[in-house]
């Protein structure tokens, strides 16, 4: 039997970090063991202060230059878009190409706002630099790869799509037949963390508004000070705030609500759009990073104009939908997902993608 070549990998990944980044690299990372040997080196380096984040980063990178010199064939790692984060992807790379130089390194940019970080003469330095080092970047859409190689700071045979995706506990068959239910009359859905960036404030002021009978909210907290702000803003008490939810429960919990409703306006692409979409139930969300080519630009869901107002409207439209055109969207919903990002089909492309680079 062919031995399996060798891949290496430095990154965030579940349990000990849970969101969508870390989820698509334990997935990536299980497609890839079918046709690779794996060795993981866990980033542990965004829990604590500065002090204990510099000594988790000297930690990992000990154990990077140990286990490099088993000479792996690929060094796997992500590219975040910040200029300490950046920096960490770059010294990692220095120090495993030092020890195996000839271990080709493949790093995927999973962030949307690439153009906005290299505005900075800092940023679109260091990115210039990295990208002499590594030999091939995972974007995440064809606008992903244009925005990099228009950027003129990488050659375009370094930049690869591949495709976000989520893996299903739920059948497709049991998907199917809860599709034939009227969930019209359900409720709305926000299914993110408690981080004031995304926004979370605005759609509970939305919701009490309007308001809606009621809204349902899954994820961790940031901060006790945060929730505090949203049960104040909660006048009509229409929003119910509750924990992390993981596997098969946030299916059932997606699958039965009337529409996820995303109210960020700094995404890439949220692998819970991916997730609403699999279990048939409609979107509502900004118009922004790399979601309309996911979904379509012509998605019914999609919010163009960036304000409060518009977000409104969206939600107002799809409460008033009539039973037969909901059911009609949920199953647009549903054949956008399983027609284009079917996990088997992404993960072929995946373990295709590194093949060819080993």
């Amino acid at each position: 039997m062919k031995n399996k070549k060798k891949l290496l990998f430095w990154g965030e990944l579940p349990p000990t970090v849970y969101h969508g980044i870390s989820i698509s690299n334990e997935r990536i990372l299980s497609a890839l063991s079918t046709g690779f040997t794996i060795y993981t080196v866990k980033d542990n380096g965004s829990f604590g202060g500065r002090l204990r984040a510099l000594f988790s980063f000297f930690i990992s990178i000990l154990k990077l230059t140990y286990v490099s010199h088993r000479k792996f064939d690929i060094y796997y790692t992500n590219m975040p878009m910040s200029y300490l984060g950046l920096w960490k992807i770059y010294l990692s790379v220095v120090c495993v190409k030092l020890i195996s130089s000839n271990t080709k390194v493949v790093s995927h940019l999973h962030r949307g706002d690439f153009l906005d970080f290299i505005q900075t003469p800092r940023n679109k330095s260091l990115f210039e630099k990295l990208s002499t080092r590594i030999d091939s970047v995972l974007s995440l859409s064809e606008t992903a790869k244009s925005e990099l190689v228009g950027s003129g700071l990488i050659n375009t045979d370094k930049v690869d799509v591949l495709y976000n995706t989520i893996s299903i506990t739920l059948t497709k068959t049991a998907i199917i037949e809860n599709m034939a239910n009227d969930f019209s009359q359900s409720d709305f859905y926000c299914l993110c963390n408690y981080i004031s960036t995304k926004r979370i404030h605005h759609l509970v002021e939305i919701a009490n508004a309007i308001p809606l009978e009621r809204v349902r909210f899954n994820g961790a907290a940031e901060s006790d000070s945060y929730m505090q702000k949203l049960i104040a803003l909660n006048k009509e008490a229409v929003c119910y705030f509750n924990g992390v939810i993981n596997g098969e429960e946030k299916e059932v919990a997606l699958g039965q609500s009337k529409a996820l409703v995303l109210p960020s306006l700094n995404e890439g692409m949220p692998l819970v759009v991916l997730e609403s979409l699999a279990q048939s139930t409609p979107v509502i969300c900004y118009d922004v990073g790399y979601i309309r080519d996911y979904v379509g630009s012509d998605y019914p869901g999609l919010v163009k104009e960036f304000t409060d107002e518009a977000l409104k409207e969206k939600i107002e439209w799809i409460n008033t939908l009539p039973s037969e055109e909901y059911l009609a969207l949920r199953k647009y919903s549903f054949d956008l997902f399983w027609n284009n990002f079917d996990v088997n089909k992404i993960n072929s492309s995946a373990l295709n993608m590194f093949g060819r680079l080993a």
